[in-house]
């Protein structure tokens, strides 16, 4: 028996569903227009701040996403989902999945992993309202953005919270700067100095 049958349903019929990851909970849908539409009106996220997508392997976000060669050895260095990487889109998504490429996070948390096998990519937004602390819950945070009235269900699971993922982009893909490494975004759960020594190493 599949115990993600329901939220996978749920998902692919256009629904949001709050699923842990081993940061934050994070806010699932199809990474498709009409299913951004309510993802950003429920957070009150801005149109200009694109979200991230979640997958269970590289390879999985090849229809979005070119895939540099060397990067699998790259984040090989680091646990699953602790880097997320901003990489070229392949074709013209929809902006709010980014206009300098798209930010890709492979996921770690085997409820998140499994749930991805079944939908493919998800969004991999923080599930809480634009401004707010997140919540550990799946449940509570998917009750604070509205729960099913609003469209969301959840995993009944928790993450463990912490810093998120750290955010960088690809030099050789994506605006190179003078040492041609890799640019930081947002430093998170990763120190800039962890990702520099993996760079000048690699596997």
């Amino acid at each position: 028996m599949n115990i993600l049958q329901n939220q996978v349903d749920w998902i692919l019929s256009g629904g949001l569903c709050v699923y842990p990851t081993t940061t934050q909970p994070a806010l699932g849908c199809l990474p498709l227009p009409e299913y951004l539409n309510l993802l950003y009106s429920v957070k009150k996220r801005s149109p200009n701040k694109p979200v991230s997508i979640g997958v269970v392997n590289l390879e999985q976000a090849s229809d979005y996403v070119e895939i540099p060669t060397g990067l699998e050895s790259f984040l090989s260095h680091f646990e699953r989902g602790a880097i997320t990487v901003l990489l070229p889109g392949k074709k013209e998504l929809d902006t709010r999945l980014g206009t300098k490429g798209v930010a890709v996070r492979v996921l770690d948390h085997p409820i998140a992993r499994d749930l991805v096998k079944q939908t493919g990519p998800l969004s991999a937004t923080s599930a809480n309202i634009s401004g707010t602390d997140p919540l550990k819950s799946c449940y509570e945070a998917a009750l604070e953005l509205g729960g099913r009235d609003a469209g969301i269900d959840w995993i009944d699971a928790i993450s463990q919270g912490g810093l998120p993922s750290t955010l960088i982009s690809w030099p050789l893909q994506i605006g190179l700067n003078a040492s041609r490494a890799p640019k930081i975004l947002r430093e998170g759960k990763i120190p800039i100095k962890e990702v520099m020594t993996a760079w000048k190493n690699p596997i």
